[in-house]
């Protein structure tokens, strides 16, 4: 193979690859960007919902900054049933703090210490792993928005975070959009400029060869016709 034909055959595996490239990316900010839902630290990506932990009250169960899966389709029934069962049980509710900036509200992760029910109305206490036994918090169940699944990605919640964040971004958009298909089309149309120009080049090539070939035809006509004439011309002086 010449090494005309290994550069054509090279340029050809990087559009490919370029253009997958960009098309992977469209699909990986679009299913971003149109399927996850951010609320605060809970990020849900197809209806499955995860949680950046934000402190080390849970430790060693799971530490600040790992991701924790929560399902959020519960019955009450159920979490009673295995709290009474001995499960360990880990629950999601809304939590809020006051800042300088004012009432900051947040999802927060402890472990269930007991449940109990008050006029039709169950009341958690919950509790960090890693914290002191006077923190119990009591909960009611309308503040309960998930239990955790017992998965844990470690350290990915804050790339988690950050990624969805930027992919939302103006410059997310600009990187993982707007570059991308600008690329794309660029390569088009170096793409198409080249085929058309061998095409004008194939074409230039067979004019010229048409023309040739009609040159050659005309002038083998003509000599074939100025020899049948000379052959008739000797006919004609061999009979006189």
């Amino acid at each position: 193979m010449d090494k005309a034909a290994k550069r054509k055959k090279t340029w050809k595996i990087v559009g490919n690859i370029v253009f997958w490239v960009v098309l992977l990316t469209i699909v990986l900010y679009s299913t971003v960007t149109l399927f996850s839902e951010r609320e605060n630290n809970m990020t849900s990506v197809f209806g499955i919902s995860a949680l950046t932990v934000q402190s080390d009250s849970m430790s060693p169960t799971f530490d600040q900054g790992d991701l924790i899966f929560i399902n959020t389709n519960f019955e009450f029934d159920d979490l009673i049933e295995r709290f009474n069962n001995g499960d360990k049980l880990v629950v999601t509710f809304v939590a809020s703090r006051t800042t300088e900036q004012g009432v900051i509200t947040f999802f927060n992760t402890h472990t269930v210490k007991d449940i109990r029910e008050q006029n039709g109305i169950y009341w958690f206490d919950v509790i960090g792993d890693n914290a002191p036994e006077n923190s119990v918090e009591q909960k009611v169940g309308a503040e309960i928005v998930g239990v955790w699944t017992g998965t844990s990605w470690p350290s990915m919640g804050i790339i988690i975070d950050n990624t969805i964040d930027f992919l939302k971004s103006s410059t997310g958009f600009l990187l993982f959009i707007v570059l991308p298909c600008l690329a794309f089309l660029v390569y088009e149309i170096v793409k198409f400029t080249k085929i058309y120009s061998q095409y004008q080049l194939e074409k230039h090539v067979g004019d010229k060869e048409k023309l040739q070939a009609e040159a050659i035809a005309i002038a083998k006509l003509q000599l074939e016709k100025e020899m049948a004439e000379k052959a008739a011309k000797e006919n004609e002086a061999d009979k006189s």
